[in-house]
């Protein structure tokens, strides 16, 4: 009985070993964990590399099972394209992974993968990730308006400002704007939104010996690539001091904060939504003859969703949705033309 025994436990022990030997050969990396709390997602990345391909599929599973959090009362849903920088530190969330396909097709690199995501995301990490996900570059540009000259003051433009760099966008140098005459050459120049505006501000009286001051500010963000207007938000808010002029520039301050945060909730949802179901670009080429403006616009429509297209003296544009960046899809899609300027929604190609 015990020869029958210890034959039995020696076949379980071969059968472990074998099947052991065949998973070392199996052509994908596999991370175990002892933990319960993830789901599994295939995803399809593509790059110029292979390794390009597989950040770009582990960026998505990671963006699609995070899903939709909270935060500061903003709704962020299913936040798409997160910078590949913040790899490093989101990779303890992916559990497993295994590569099922992979292929080389016209230079680029297709891969899909499976992943075991950890589903559980605390507040400081995904405070983390909101903050390093690739955003818009933000201009402000604010007239003050008061009975006291307060022209040339930054306070309205620096208040906002430092909301925006609270969720991590990016910010265009305030005096390039008012050096750029025409406000059409800002998206040439990297500006994505602009944000424009006026603040009211005037002194109310005496309080308990205290000057004070009331503001109202209205604010307005657009693309500066297709002039749309993206999110509005007004504002007011009081303020005190010894004099009557501190007093104002706290009102300002005061509003310009409440007002900057707001909009920059509105723009950072409005951001997710694209991200989610895909971003706005804009695709202008130029000198192309109408037989080449044929060619390149079945080759646009046949690869994105095409919402407006246009033609004349040379010069084709294209409203385009897609879940890419201009910088992604030049490298994939036009790399035969010469890049003339681009920013996170506009490509201009020659």
């Amino acid at each position: 009985m015990k020869k029958i025994l210890y034959f039995i436990i020696f076949l379980l022990i071969f059968t472990l070993l074998s099947c052991s030997s065949q998973n070392k050969q199996e052509p994908y990396e596999y991370f175990s964990s002892q933990e319960n709390n993830y789901t599994e997602i295939i995803t399809e990345g593509k790059g110029t590399t292979l390794e390009d391909a597989e950040s770009n599929a582990r960026v998505q599973a990671l963006q699609n099972i995070v899903g939709m959090r909270v935060y500061n009362q903003t709704t962020v849903k299913n936040f798409k394209l997160v910078d590949k920088t913040i790899l490093t530190k989101t990779y303890g969330f992916i559990k497993g992974s295994q590569i099922i396909e992979q292929h080389y097709d016209n230079g680029i690199y297709i891969v899909k993968v499976k992943y075991k995501v950890s589903k559980g995301i605390g507040d400081d990490d995904f405070f983390y990730i909101l903050q390093q996900m690739k955003k818009p570059k933000i201009g402000v540009s604010i007239s003050l308006i008061s009975s006291y000259n307060l022209s040339g003051d930054k306070i309205a433009e620096v208040s906002i400002e430092s909301e925006l760099s609270k969720y991590g966008f990016n910010l265009f140098d305030s005096k390039r704007i008012t050096e750029i005459s025409d406000k059409t050459q800002l998206a040439n120049k990297g500006l994505d939104i602009l944000i424009t505006g006026n603040a009211y501000a005037e002194y109310s009286g005496e309080y308990y010996g205290l000057s004070t001051a009331r503001c109202k500010i209205d604010l307005k963000a657009y693309w500066t690539s297709t002039g749309k207007l993206i999110a509005s938000v007004t504002s007011e808010a009081g303020g005190s001091d010894v004099t009557k002029l501190n007093a104002i520039k706290t009102a300002i301050k005061k509003t310009s904060e409440i007002a900057g945060e707001k909009l920059a909730k509105e723009i950072l949802k409005t951001w997710m939504d694209y991200l989610a179901n895909g971003l706005p670009i804009q695709i202008v080429v130029l000198d192309l003859s109408s037989i080449e403006y044929q060619n390149i616009a079945n080759r646009i429509k046949s690869i994105f969703k095409v919402f407006s297209y246009n033609y004349s003296n040379g010069k084709a544009v294209f409203e385009i949705e897609s879940n890419k960046f201009t910088d992604e899809i030049y490298n994939l899609y036009f790399k035969d033309y010469k890049l003339i300027t681009q920013n996170i929604t506009y490509l201009v190609i020659k």
